[in-house]
This record gives structure tokens, sequence and C-alpha cells, in this order.
């Protein structure tokens, strides 16, 4: 039996079919990317795009999305015995070749467990042999996976671009070679740069629980070097990516601009393990984003990077971004900016569309302690960041924090919220009203940093700072947010864990957790069972280690010297600084060889000055085109919302000269008729594009180009610019409702009997409040034609004029097709 859609939350997590989706029905090698996490997470992650493209590039080769399903879903796969299967074409986790996941975040561990159960693969990798998928990670958290170490038969460390490949080749080679010796398979994937198989290292442990050794189990085998991807120039990068039918965390056009971070702050993990700097040219990134906004619709494009401002080029680049794409609404962001690269003119550029939203992070309160971490910004810089962002417009600045960084005492922390009320302050200097929201989250020691020693908070110290500053937020009139407590300490935890504690992650899955990175789903009281029942105390893992201490990632090479990050952080607790190494000497930390592996920076751009914008145009064509659409298949599942954002992305992809209103935010002018049901299959939706000069047949072309399947604009005319709105023009709707398990003469004499009544009231909730109908009333024809419904209804749902006339329930009526064949419009 097929899963119910219209008994999910949002059925369109779970359809595929997106435009920009790759499908391969045949291939030699099938590969699941999976992120162990939500959809909408999921979709927004730039790595995951990159590898799809890259893969689906190579004949033979099918890559295919997979996303942990919500509660909801989990639920009803579990009901019904169903497989996890991948979005493209629905194959069983199972039956692919290679499940590739992505270690993002700490707390997404117990939902890789949870997928590889509901997929109904064995967990442990020594339970796996020649017949189940490879299961693969990679990402930041490849780079101490211990805990997760005995469920993956491979890791990979650093850049992917290339890497990916090469181990999609060696499992194709191997399969089609007919081997069944898994073994053998990870010997030749060992072999490959940056590839880490757990397998062949034992760990030994003290008693005390350190660990004593990690022992190679395959001869020249030691240390695993991180994989290096010398330039990003050059290197794959979706133009073309998949458009999701709901709105997911980062809804834009999204481009890497570099590639690393040479400042240097002590407690920053993607600082270190992503370096050296790699630019990718400002002429590039202008053709990826031309291309990319021409085959998405977006309206938006964010650069990325770890410091965006740092980029060599982005006053030129935002210049020449605003020249070409203002006048047409595209707006920019820049999500990741460093306060000391906040000037004027990069906030006057970001305004010209609209204001995308500024988030500041100074980390730390107190000028000591920023100097601890050598973040290199002075309070000053804060304030005149701060006073200039208010000036040009904007009211609400996000400011984000760090708490229990090593060394802190209880002034620094003390300076977090008179900072932030400073910085609240500029508003009123410039001369407006402004809000700040600060967010402050526990410090995690991470590997591969110099404060990878360091002791962590324990939950009893980490609320009593909270409360604290909760308190000293009050009295400022400040918006407070923090991570929760509990889920910083299981970060804490498994960030600098090892392997024992893959007992834990099982039995805490088997005790039902999922979705741990939601406090909705997190319960501490499972972890600390399932701590109790394997013996293990997690607070010990929150301890400081000694400098000497051999780390349970000490055989894993982010290409950092371990002799470099002590020295850091013997200067950090000397409050001393390291020079960013982009400007002033080599800091000597190990990374580069100065041949392949270096510091990439790019040269200023050969575009020219920027050109002016177009002046806005005069008086201009309006027109108004009324179009009828029909939505089956799994479209049908679409919210009106999701609908909505659908049009959006396509006239824009389809080149149509849209309007917009005006105000703050303008939006696309075009209006919808009454939203049918989710689940309703139509013939007959209605839309009203207000639009420059274009004729409707033109318009009516270009969507159909654009559409995906299962949409299709089927009628274009235009009507008057004055011309009423569509719902109020809808008199009744016509339905076909098709029950396959009906008896047509019991049908038909249901039919007859509905019709005789007087009435027949419906009560429906609608928020808060009771509805009536009056279905009998509202009902102009009905007729019963074999297994099939057929009726005209004025206002009423489909689904309960069919309950009212057989008597089914909610339940039965999921398994009925219904379909909205026409509309009845009043005369005007």
């Amino acid at each position: 039996m097929p899963l119910d859609l219209l008994s999910v939350e949002k059925p369109a997590r779970y359809m595929g079919g997106e435009m920009g989706s790759v499908v391969k029905p045949t291939a030699d090698l099938r590969i699941a990317l999976a992120f162990p996490d939500l959809y909408e997470v999921g979709m927004s992650h730039l790595g995951l795009r990159i590898l799809y493209q890259i893969l689906n590039n190579q004949d033979g080769i099918a890559a295919e999305r997979v996303y942990t399903p919500w509660p909801d879903m989990a639920a009803q796969m579990a009901a019904e015995q169903a497989p996890l299967t991948t979005l493209e074409t629905a194959t069983p986790l199972a039956e692919t070749d290679i499940i590739g996941f992505t270690l993002q975040y700490e707390l997404s561990c117990t939902n890789i467990l949870t997928m590889l159960r509901q997929a109904a693969i064995p967990v442990r990798a020594e339970d796996r042999a020649q017949g189940w998928p490879l299961i693969i990670g990679g990402g930041p958290g490849a780079y101490n996976p211990e805990p997760l170490a005995p469920f993956f038969d491979a890791f990979l460390l650093g850049d992917g671009e290339e890497a990916v490949i090469e181990i999609a080749q060696h499992v194709r080679d191997w399969k089609e070679a007919g081997s069944s010796n898994k073994q053998e398979l990870l010997e030749q994937l060992a072999t490959i740069p940056g590839v880490y198989v757990p397998s062949f290292f034992n760990v030994v442990y003290h008693d005390d629980g350190r660990v004593a050794a990690v022992q190679p189990l395959k001869p020249g085998y030691t240390t695993v070097r991180r994989r290096f991807l010398p330039d990003i120039e050059a290197a794959d990068f979706p133009d073309s990516p998949i458009i999701p039918f709901l709105k997911t965390i980062h809804d834009r056009v999204a481009i890497e601009v570099a590639r690393g971070c040479t400042r240097g702050c002590r407690f920053c993990q993607a600082g270190y393990i992503y370096r050296p700097l790699r630019e990718r040219s400002p002429q590039r990134i202008n053709e990826l984003i031309e291309t990319s906004l021409k085959n998405t619709g977006y309206e938006e494009i964010s650069l990325l990077s770890l410091s965006t401002g740092d980029y060599s080029c982005i006053a030129p680049l935002l210049q020449e971004l605003m020249a070409r794409h203002a006048q047409g609404r595209v707006a920019v962001s820049l999500p990741s900016l460093r306060v000391g690269t906040l000037t004027p003119e990069l906030i006057d550029e970001i305004r010209k569309v609209r204001k995308t939203g500024f988030t500041l992070a100074p980390e730390a309160g107190s000028e000591r302690m920023r100097r601890v971490i050598n973040k290199g910004i002075s309070e000053q810089d804060l304030l005149d960041g701060a006073y200039n962002i208010f000036a040009a417009g904007w009211r609400l600045i996000k400011l984000y924090f760090m708490m229990g960084l090593p060394t802190e005492t209880r002034d620094d922390l003390q300076a977090i919220p008179e900072l932030a009320r400073q910085v609240k302050n500029q508003a009123r200097r410039s001369g407006g009203q402004g809000e700040v929201n600060v967010a402050v989250s526990t410090f995690v020691p991470k590997p591969h940093t110099p404060f990878q020693w360091q002791r962590q908070l324990s939950l009893e110290e980490t609320r009593d700072r909270q409360r604290f500053l909760k308190d000293e937020m009050r009295r400022r009139k400040l918006n407070f947010k923090y991570q929760d407590a509990e889920l910083s300490f299981m970060e804490g935890v498994l960030a600098r864990g090892d392997r024992r504690l893959a007992d834990v992650l099982e039995r805490v899955v088997e005790l039902g957790a999922c979705f741990d990175g939601w406090n909705e789903h997190f319960s501490l009281q499972r972890w600390l069972q399932a701590f109790s029942e394997c013996d293990i105390d997690p607070n010990w893992y929150l301890r400081e280690r000694d400098q000497n201490e051999l780390l349970p990632w000490d055989h894993l090479d982010a290409g950092i010297d371990k002799a470099f990050l002590l020295k850091e952080l013997n200067r950090a607790h000397g409050e001393a600084a390291t020079p960013d190494c982009r400007f002033g000497a080599c800091s000597n930390c190990g990374v580069c060889d100065f041949k392949t592996v270096a510091n990439r920076v790019v040269q200023p751009p050969t575009f020219g000055a920027a050109r002016e914008l177009p002046a806005a145009p005069g008086e201009i064509t309006q027109r108004r085109l009324r179009m009828r659409f029909s939505k089956t298949g799994r479209i049908r599942y679409l919210s009106h919302l999701e609908l909505i954002n659908l049009f959006t992305r396509a006239v824009q992809r389809a080149g149509v000269p849209i309007l917009y209103s005006q105000g703050f935010h303008p939006h696309p002018r075009f209006s919808f008729a009454t939203a049918t049901s989710v689940g309703v299959e139509s013939q007959a939706e209605y839309l009203d594009l207000f639009v420059g000069d274009i004729g409707a047949d033109e318009a009516l072309q270009r969507l159909n180009q654009v559409l995906p399947a299962g949409m299709s604009i089927l009628e274009a005319t235009e009507v008057d610019l004055k011309a009423p709105s569509l719902s109020p023009l809808i008199e009744a709707t016509r339905y076909r409702v098709t029950l396959p398990d009906c008896d047509p003469e019991t049908l038909r004499n249901q039919c007859v009997q509905f019709m005789a009544q007087s009435s027949w009231v419906l009560v429906r909730a609608k928020k808060g409040q009771q509805q009536t109908i009056d279905l009998r009333k509202e009902t102009r024809e009905l007729s019963a034609n074999g297994h099939s419904l057929e009726f005209t209804i004025g206002r009423g749902k489909a689904s309960e004029l069919t309950a009212a006339i057989t008597g089914l329930t909610p339940d039965a009526l999921k398994t009925v097709h219904i379909e909205k064949t026409s509309v009845v419009f009043v005369a005007y």
C-alpha cells in the first residue's frame, strides 16, 4: 500500500519531482546522498548540491537524495513496514550501492542510525557483508568520527569534489568485477587520499578511559591526511540546482566565493579544517550567478564563505552585481560578514534592493576575551558598524556571542549585555529607533583547534551563566536567546568522543532518540539512561585534556601541525595575537606546501567600472492575464502557499515581465482563485498575472517550458485591468470523485437519498469557532456514473460532500481519487 502523503505535515518533503532534479532509471552505480535532518535543512546545504551535480554529470552514475522523515512520516512507514527510499526513483536505500551521509552536526548522529534502521540495513559495519550498500560519511563531522566509526565503512576527510569520483569509480570497478570480498574493496578505498577506513585501526584504552593507542592494522596506513582541492576556480559548481516546492532554510541562489579562512579565531573549527584560503574569481562568480538566476528564478543571491567581507574583491563584486541585477529586484545577502570588514560602501550596496538582514558576531563581550580567541576586532569596530547599519535604515541587528570560552570571568560575561546595549544605543545616535537581538551559545571545544584540550562548562555552570545573562538582558531591554544547556552538553560529549560512545548511540536510538538537534524531540533523560546502561560517564568527555594525552582523532590529519595548535593555545592564555597570514608573515600552521596547496587570492576584476543602474522606466505597459492551469500527479499535494512559491520562481525562469507591488518588500503581482484542497487533482485552477508587455499566448508557452511535470497552463486570456478579482466570481465548482471499492448500484441509491433530503448540515470547527454549511442546499447537481460521483457544489469541500453521500469515514476517503473538473463563474 502506498504511503499516504495527505496524513503528513508537509507532503512536499517526500514528493520528489522538483525542477532541476535528475532521474536516471538505469545506472551502473546508484548513490544515495543522505542528509540526516529534515528536507528543508538538507536542501539548503551547498555541499550536497555540489556532489549531486558532480556525480550526476558522470555517465552511468545516478546520485539521488534522501532525508530523515519527520516523526509523522516515520510512524506511517513503520506501520506499513515501508522502507526508506530515495526521492528521485523511490529506490529502497538497501538497494543502492553507496549511501553517503553528510556529517554536519554532532546531534544528528541519532538520525543516521535511525535512517539505517528505517532502511532495514544493519547499523554495524561488521554486520554488513557483501550485498549491503557501502556506508560513507563526509563533512566537518568526519574530522572526529570516532563515536560513529563502528557504523561506517569509510569516511572522507576534506574536499570532496575530486575524491567522490574516485570513490565511485573504485566501487563501480569492484562491482563490475563481480567481487564478493568487501575487505578487498576497503583496501582499495584506503589508497585514495583522504579516505579513512576505521576498521583498519584498533583503539586501546587505559583503565581510566583515556586512549592508550590507536593501532594501525594495515601496513603503511598509520594516519589519514585530509583531501585538498587546490583551486576552486575550475571546480564544478551547481548553476542549475534543484528548486524545492516548499520554502527551505536558505531559499536563494548560493554562491561560494571563497573556501577557507586565514583569520585564525582559536575556537573556530571551520577556520582550521578548511585552510588554506581559496578564492573564486569575481568573473566566474558573475557567470555562475547569471546562469543560476536564469535557471532558478530566485530573487536573492547569497555570497558564501567563512567571512564574506574578507573576500578580496567584495566591493567591486557587489557593485557589479547591483548594476546587473538591482533593476530586476534581485537582492544580495552576505551572511558571514566580519565586523571589521563592514564598510559604509558595502552597506550602501546591500540596501539598494532590499534589506536582507544583518548578523554580527563579536563572539565575546570584552576586549580581553577577544584577544584570547584572536578575534581581531575592537569594540569601536563593532559600534561603528552598528551605527552605519542603523543609519542606512535597518531597524534590527542580531548579535552572536559565546559564553564559557577559556579563561572567561564574570566580568567578561557581564561585558556581553553591556556591549549589546551600546550597540542598541547606536540606533538613537543615528537618529532613529532600533532593536538588538542577542544570541549566546555555549562554547564547545572542537577537535583540530587550539582549544581542543580545554574543558567545557558543566550543565549547572551553563545554566547559572544563562540565568545571569537573562536577568542582565532583561534589565537592558534586550531580546535574548540562548541554546538549550542540555543540547550543548551532548554536543560537547560527542564532539570529543571516542568509539566507546557507539554503544551509547545504538542504545539511545533503540530508546527512541531521533531529531536530537530539535529541542522538542531531545530528551536528556533518554541519553542518561543509555549512558548508565553502557556504564559510561558523559561528564568525563567535557574535562580538560592533558597536552601530552593521545586524543581519539590524533591519527586523522587535518593538515594543521599539532605543535602549532599548542603554540596557539599558549598564545591564547597570554592574550597574544596571531596575524592573518594573508597579510602578514606565514604562521607555519603546516597546511601549505606552497606549490599545490597554498592561499589563492584573486586579482581585482576586469569587468571595468561599475555600470550605473538603469533608470526606472516611465510609463510601462500593464496587462492582466487570466490563466487556467492543471495540477495533477504529485503536484496535487502542494499547499496553496507552495503553489505561490512555485509560480514566483516560474515567472522569473520563464522571463515573463511580471509587475511588482509597491512598498518595503515588493512582491510579484499575481492572485489565485480560491485554494483547492491538498490532494485534489484539478483541471480548473485559475490565477491572474499582472505583467508588462507580453501577450497571453507567449506567456502561456514560456511558463509551460519551465513548469514541473503535473502542472500545465491550459489556457490564457487577457482581461481588463479593472476586472473583478477571481474568488468572488466563482459561483460553484464541479468535481469527479472515483470510489474504486463501491458498488455502482448502491452509489446511485445513495445519490437519490441525499438529493431527497431537505437539508444536510455540516458543522466544522475553524479557528476556534463553529461554522455550519448546508451541503444539500449547496449541491447544484449530483449523479453517479459507475464507480464515480459527479457533482457541482457551491460552498464546501468535495471530500465533505462525498462523506455525506456515502457515509465513508475520513480514513476510508484517503483512497478516493478527487478531481476538480471545472468552475462556474458568475457573469460580470
